[in-house]
């Protein structure tokens, strides 16, 4: 069976940062043995929510019922059979939200005297 590599891609993970509450995300990967990358995806996404890590964070995390936080597999390939097996989980890479939000350039002024 092949075994895919996931980046598991989460966000809207409201949270207390030096005492401060703002939204974050995190990616992180994942390895999941499937017929292929949809159910590779799914695997690694249902695992995820099954983790230690997973639990700790949303309980950590003050979302409303209508503003959860959300995750997403990307950036999902094919490899070799065996990789990542055994091996030690990978920790979450965090980022802020603001700070991506910021990190965008603003648009080109248009027209001008």
């Amino acid at each position: 069976m092949p075994r895919y590599r996931i980046i598991i891609h989460g966000w809207n993970f409201r949270l207390n940062v030096e005492g401060k509450w703002e939204k974050m995300g995190f990616y992180t990967p994942r390895f999941a043995d499937a017929s292929d990358p949809l159910l590779a995806e799914q695997t690694a996404l249902e695992d995820f929510r099954q983790s230690t890590k997973y639990h700790e964070l949303t309980e950590a995390a003050l979302n409303s019922e209508d503003d959860p936080p959300m995750l997403c597999g990307e950036d999902i390939e094919e490899v070799r059979s065996g990789t990542g097996a055994g091996e030690r989980l990978a920790g979450l890479a965090l980022y802020s939200e603001s700070d991506e939000q910021r990190a965008e350039p603003d648009a080109a002024p248009t027209g001008g005297p």
